[in-house]
């Protein structure tokens, strides 16, 4: 369980300026050119996050910060609301719980996850990556996240900003979200994910 103390260090430790009022995520005039995605999550808790964050500012999308991990109030506030006019594409980079919670949430609108990354944070500072949807998509692969070392939320933001909806619809069953992965002692899991309309 999550203290006020770390939660006060996590807020203060994110010099990243998030939206976490109420915000219309509508299509607008301030969207770039292609941009599919209209919000990004980030698990306002961990550094990984807050750099995908930090470069997606800017990008057309709503960024919004998970401070304790909850996605209950952006849910009820901004992503609930938005999906209940339209089916908008949303993704982040969060603890599981949150992917699944969304994930529940969205089959009801007709989105599913389309991308689906897991990144084991060991204690020596080594990240072990799985892709286990979307890849291919998302012109990301397990060896190139590898390879990026430290660097890789800087690919997870490049594949969320480049991410497209596909021209034909295909059909996708639910993802793994609620299979947890054996972990090392100490280990933590981050979860890389873009939620659509399919």
């Amino acid at each position: 369980m999550t203290t006020r103390r770390e939660f006060l260090k996590a807020a203060a430790a994110s010099a990243l300026p998030v939206v976490v009022a109420a915000m219309p995520l509508d299509r607008g005039p301030s969207l770039p050119r292609g941009m599919a995605v209209r919000a990004v999550l980030i698990d306002a808790r961990h550094a990984h996050a807050r750099t995908v964050g930090e470069r997606l500012v800017g990008s057309g999308a709503s960024v919004l910060a998970l401070p304790v991990g909850d996605v209950t109030r952006i849910w009820l506030d901004t992503i609930g609301p938005a999906w209940k006019r339209e089916a908008l594409a949303v993704a982040g980079l969060t603890e599981r719980p949150a992917l699944f919670c969304l994930e529940q949430l969205a089959f009801e609108c007709g989105l599913r996850v389309v991308f689906h990354g897991e990144h084991v944070l060991h204690p020596g500072g080594q990240t072990e990556h799985r892709l286990v949807r979307g890849a291919a998509a998302a012109g990301l692969a397990a060896p190139d996240l590898n390879r990026a070392g430290p660097r890789w939320p800087a690919l997870i933001a490049a594949a969320i900003a480049t991410y497209r909806e596909p021209a034909y619809r295909v059909r996708v069953g639910p993802s793994e979200a609620a299979l947890g992965p054996a972990l090392p002692p100490r280990a933590q899991l981050l979860t890389s994910w873009i939620i659509a309309p399919v």
